[in-house]
């Protein structure tokens, strides 16, 4: 095979990040009550709107949101780079079209802004029909199935409440779904995790990553939560590489993604990358 000129190969980290890719995981679960078994979920983080994510971008991202026909849309976080860019994503993007509801978390950069801008930010989130979760949970009963969605705050720009599992409703599957992983240790009690299944983003995949490895890592525990499906206290995770890119518009092995993750019922605790959707 013919090697790329010298200045596209250049360029292709800056192609690669705009790969928006459609990845389908099913995660298995001897906890999760037949009523819950098939419910799909439709997950996007880290869009980054602004300077280096178009508003074509922004809508086609809507579009494929809405033609998943998920049972939920889960959104993590990151909208914007910027507060301020986070109000202008939400004002553009439709309404997003779903059966069960839309739920949404704020990250890092949704809350580098004033506190005028962030009441701004979280009032129009819930006026485009979205759920928001921050130090809250969320309950729908699915078939006769109590689900819980339940978010702190961000721990790197908010004020992240511990102690908010004590207080949840009796539920029979819960999905904590934080902006970022890093908050997961300081939940691991005996052991344990609080919740029944972590989907998460922040961590971009690496962004830029070499032989699996990041060149720079967003998380305090480095590439212990980088990307794809782990288990750790008995307790799946989820870490997406998300959609959009931060500091610089590039990519390198850290596909750009978005999710449509069912849940099923299972012997043992165990997840499965099915297929692959774009390029």
């Amino acid at each position: 095979m013919a090697k790329l000129p010298r200045n596209c190969r250049l360029l292709y980290p800056l192609y690669f990040s705009t790969l928006l890719q459609t990845v389908k995981d099913s995660i298995y679960h001897p906890s999760l009550p037949e009523g819950l078994h098939g419910f799909s979920i439709a997950y996007a983080s880290d869009v980054h709107y602004g300077p280096m994510f178009s508003k074509e971008r922004a809508l086609d991202l809507a579009n494929k949101l809405n033609a998943l026909q998920a049972d939920l849309i889960l959104l993590g976080g990151d909208y914007g780079e910027t507060t301020k860019t986070s109000i202008k994503f939400w004002h553009l993007i439709p309404k997003l079209k779903v059966k069960k509801g839309v739920i949404a978390v704020l990250g890092n950069h949704d809350l580098w802004g004033s506190e005028a801008e962030i009441d701004s930010l979280t009032n129009l989130i819930q006026e485009k029909g979205a759920v928001l979760l921050r130090n809250s949970a969320h309950a729908l009963n699915i078939n006769g199935a109590k689900l819980c969605l339940v978010a702190t705050d961000d721990g790197k720009e908010g004020k992240p409440d511990l102690t908010l599992f004590n207080r949840l409703p009796a539920c029979d599957f819960s999905v904590f779904c934080p902006h970022s992983p890093d908050i997961l240790p300081e939940f691991d009690q005996n052991g344990s995790y609080p919740f029944s299944l972590a989907i998460c983003g922040h961590t971009h995949g690496g962004q830029v990553a070499l032989f699996n490895r990041s060149i720079i890592s967003s998380s305090k525990y480095g590439d212990r939560y980088r990307t794809g499906h782990m288990i750790e206290n008995q307790t799946p995770i989820l870490v997406s590489n998300g959609v959009g890119t931060s500091t610089m518009p590039v990519r390198l092995g850290a596909m750009p993604q978005i999710h449509y993750i069912t849940l099923l019922k299972g012997n043992e605790i165990k997840s499965h990358r099915s297929e692959y959707t774009g390029p």
